[in-house]
């Protein structure tokens, strides 16, 4: 090992100390369930705001986008970043003001116990967790893997992937078992200051060594003209891809429940003002990175490409400066990866435990079950990663467009009156069918007409509520005026 990979160890090292010290200083000596859960749902505008952006901003940005801009070119800003950036943060209010609301009334905390609550259901609290559950623990190893991958990258194959790939579950295991939500909220401020500035100086830093952005842009221009424009992706893949990521954030488990956290909706409000352009920049960078990853580094395949930021980085950077810019990458990825782990735990916790038991509140050693939860699938996803499934991108879509399908009952449950339960269950059951048939081929990939299968999938869901709404019964009249009641009285 030379000096050079000990240098970068060395100082992703000390940001995995920070990471380990804001854990320990988070905890809380006899905290409730509730508070190790939702952090007493008390955050003001910039831990909230980087709770929110941490949980979205993933491995996905500084690992998949960079790997997918390699292959496709400066289209995947565009693919990522357009609808996302300016959609998703709207929603964000749309949904999460509501849902604040009634969280802060019946403690509700997942969308699936929001749904549960709408309708009066346990039976449908049950079976969205389960689908909730399916799509989000797969994404789980999505952190997991891009840990492996950076590590082995900037080290040239020094470190190899498991390593990375278990240092990063155990740094993020241990403040998220400690401080919780609280844990996982301060550590994505130091987080979300790395990665934000990283990216800048990443992009500033592969921009300077292939001379400039000119330069750099037309060198592409003349090897790889395809890079330039749209010809690697169909504008019906584009347009769906769009519209999935869009609605599918603000229903993210690990998104959803961290809109309940601000102090007051107000805190709320600056989030989504200040998102679209903290994502739009990030994106963008990332994409050109990637792109510009071609010309020194030709002949990458497949997921191989995932790597090209650290690979970048371990050829054009001085060691300290790559040290650093791996610790951005880290906390892009691992910010991810903690709101995920207490997503599970809430949603097992909320969604399954406590209905089980026919309580109606959380226990105080609710809080220790959260903890052995955050242990047990930590651990799954750690060895889910060894296996090294496709790359990340092919993950996330998977995943986003599971996500996506949840939207609608989402809006409908906080917005319809009219809409009833078997209304809801129905649009679930057809959205969830098409979302794993298509890509199967139980459904002829033909009916998709070169859209993403989850487009469909939401299409299907969105009629079927629809009709089964005014053939169905609706909710009780009574209850959904005493439901919706509290959105009259709520205050900013």
């Amino acid at each position: 090992m030379n000096i050079q990979t000990i240098q970068v160890l060395s100082i992703i090292g000390l940001y995995m100390l920070g990471c380990i010290i804001l854990g320990i200083r988070s905890y809380r000596s006899g905290a409730s369930a509730s508070d190790y859960l939702m952090a007493s749902r008390e955050f003001k505008f910039f831990i909230l705001f980087s709770a929110v952006f941490g949980a979205n901003i993933s491995a996905v940005t500084l690992i998949g986008v960079p790997g997918t801009s390699y292959h496709v070119g400066w289209i995947t800003w565009a693919y990522f970043g357009t609808a996302w950036a300016w959609l998703s943060p709207l929603l964000f209010y749309t949904i999460g003001n509501r849902s604040w609301v009634l969280g802060k009334k019946y403690d509700i905390v997942t969308i699936s116990e929001l749904l549960g609550k709408r309708w009066e259901s346990k039976g449908l609290q049950y079976f969205s967790a389960m689908f909730l559950l399916f799509y989000l623990i797969p994404y789980l190893m999505v952190g997991v893997i891009g840990g492996g991958r950076t590590i082995y990258g900037l080290t040239n194959g020094v470190i190899p992937y498991w390593t990375g790939s278990l240092v990063v579950t155990l740094v993020v295991c241990f403040y998220v078992f400690l401080g919780g939500m609280r844990g996982a909220a301060w550590v994505n401020a130091l987080q979300t200051s790395i990665f934000l500035i990283g990216g800048i100086v990443i992009f500033f830093v592969i921009a300077y060594s292939l001379g400039g952005f000119g330069f750099a842009t037309q060198t592409i221009a003349d090897k790889y003209p395809e890079l330039l424009n749209r010809s690697n992706m169909s504008w019906q893949r584009f347009f769906s891809y769009g519209i999935i990521v869009s609605l599918a954030v603000p229903v993210f488990p690990n998104v959803y429940s961290r809109l309940l956290t601000g102090k007051k909706p107000s805190e709320l409000k600056k989030t989504v003002l200040l998102y679209p352009i903290a994502g739009l920049l990030i994106f963008i960078l990332m994409a050109y990175a990637g792109m510009w990853g071609r010309i020194p580094i030709p002949g990458l395949k497949g997921a191989t490409s995932d790597g090209i930021l650290p690979m970048l980085l371990a050829k054009y950077a001085p060691a300290w400066i790559a040290g650093i810019l791996g610790a951005a990458i880290f906390s892009a990825l691992m910010s991810t990866l903690d709101s995920q782990l207490i997503a599970i735990g809430q949603i097992f916790l909320k969604d399954i435990i406590i209905p089980i038991r026919k309580s109606s509140a959380l226990k105080q050693n609710d809080a220790t079950i959260g903890r052995a939860l955050v242990i047990f699938f930590a651990v799954i996803a750690f060895v889910g990663a060894l296996i090294q499934p496709k790359s990340i991108i092919n993950i996330i879509e998977w995943s986003f467009g599971g996500f996506a399908c949840m939207f609608i009952p989402v809006v409908a449950a906080l917005y319809w009156k009219r809409c009833g339960k078997i209304a809801v269950l129905g649009s679930i059951v057809v959205s969830q069918f098409l979302s794993i048939a298509l890509p199967l081929g139980i459904v002829p990939k033909s009916m998709m007409y070169g859209m993403l299968p989850a487009f469909w999938a939401m299409v299907g869901g969105f009629i079927t509520l629809v009709v089964l709404a005014y053939i169905t019964p609706a909710q009780d009249r009574q209850f959904t005026k005493s439901f919706f009641s509290v959105f009259s009285t709520q205050s900013a």
